[in-house]
């Protein structure tokens, strides 16, 4: 591998943990759909696929048609089901990989038909409604409008309805009860206005699946558990994601000194400042600059300046043998601490995903196996 500046590591086996803790989880005859989209949320399609395709896992969630052919390309013959409506080209090129599209409304239906007419086949597709009030691409049952859009679906030849699905717009468990419910109520009534008999009926993401039982139906979407990005099961799921670099130079300035673009710190004392070889362009977003610690020799040392493109500075004054070369950890476990989501999310007042999908396409990646806190 060519030398990097930074690197994201994956852990497979923490994979195959996750994947087992979290089917230890859901009830007899669910199936689970293992979310490998965004690039299996920036652990690598390449180094997730394998781990989940010896699992046994035979459905598989994807958002491009890349991340598909990489799927058959590895010799998943399970189903591939994708997560978000398409685009009409994507449809038409995605019947070539066996995709089951995410239908959002009459209108992209109407889409799915047309690619369907152009491959001279039918298309298996699972329609979206909008049950849980996200109003994104589900179809709402509660007017006259949709519930016409409902059955003119089921009208469509060249749509093979397999599935009945609908998303969660929040992480609260009474809120996802009561989605549930609903879900429950409108799926029913959709199948009958589609004229298709039993399918397949489906909400739940990670959340939603391991705290609400009731929202698992015949099956659940695992993406975030799956890469242990969630405080739920007792802290039993492992983060399978490091970020990681090294000091490249290291100097002392005396108190009073003012570091980064800005001036935006000042030195109170005498202090050891390294540089790290990352910054906003590498994904480690500014709004990071003077609020993260990294972790160097086991231990944490703040981000004082406000970034640089491709360097950000550290504090290792109380690291007395910090040293060129020493491994820095922006995210994930070093020794007996760890930079985690929720520390992340903190500091940056967003989902850790929104960093850590980044990461992983634009940095390298590397397989490593047990980078655990201990």
């Amino acid at each position: 591998m060519t030398p990097a500046a930074g690197w994201v590591e994956v852990d497979t086996r923490a994979i195959a943990h996750n994947l087992d803790v979290v089917r230890a989880h859901l009830a007899d005859g669910v199936e689970l759909c293992a979310v490998l989209k965004a690039d299996a949320y920036g652990h690598g399609v390449d180094l997730v696929a394998p781990v989940v395709i010896g699992a046994g896992v035979r459905t598989i969630g994807v958002t491009s048609n890349g991340e598909a052919r990489m799927l058959r390309g590895a010799g998943f013959d399970g189903r591939i089901l994708r997560l978000r409506p398409a685009l009409a080209e994507e449809i038409t090129d995605g019947a070539s990989h066996a995709i089951e599209e995410w239908v959002g409304g009459e209108a992209h239906a109407k889409v799915v038909q047309d690619a369907s007419a152009t491959r001279g086949r039918r298309i298996p597709v699972h329609v979206a409604l909008n049950s849980t009030g996200l109003s994104r691409d589900g179809i709402p049952l509660d007017t006259a409008a949709g519930r016409r859009a409902i059955e003119a679906i089921g009208r469509m030849p060249g749509l093979d309805v397999v599935g009945v699905c609908a998303h969660f717009p929040c992480e609260d468990v009474d809120d996802v009860e009561r989605g549930a419910r609903d879900f429950a109520a409108e799926a029913g009534l959709a199948v009958e206005a589609l004229g298709v008999g039993d399918v397949g009926r489906h909400c739940a993401t990670t959340f939603a699946a391991l705290s609400v039982p009731d929202a698992q139906f015949d099956m659940v979407r695992i993406g975030a558990a799956l890469y242990g990005d969630s405080a739920l099961l007792g802290g039993r799921l492992r983060p399978a994601m490091r970020v990681v670099s090294r000091i490249a130079a290291l100097n002392g300035y005396p108190a009073g000194a003012t570091a980064g673009y800005g001036r935006a710190h000042r030195l109170a004392t005498d202090a050891r400042l390294g540089v790290v070889p990352l910054g906003y362009a590498d994904g480690y977003r500014r709004g990071l600059g003077r609020r993260a610690e990294v972790l160097v020799r086991g231990r944490r040392a703040p981000v004082v300046d406000r970034l640089a493109m491709n360097t950000l500075l550290v504090d290792v004054s109380a690291i007395e043998d910090a040293r060129i070369g020493d491994e820095v950890v922006v995210y994930g476990a070093q020794g007996s601490d760890a930079i985690t989501s929720t520390e992340i999310e903190r500091v940056t007042g967003e989902i850790a995903a929104d960093l850590y999908t980044a990461w992983g396409r634009l940095l390298p990646r590397r397989s490593v196996v047990g980078v655990s806190i201990g």
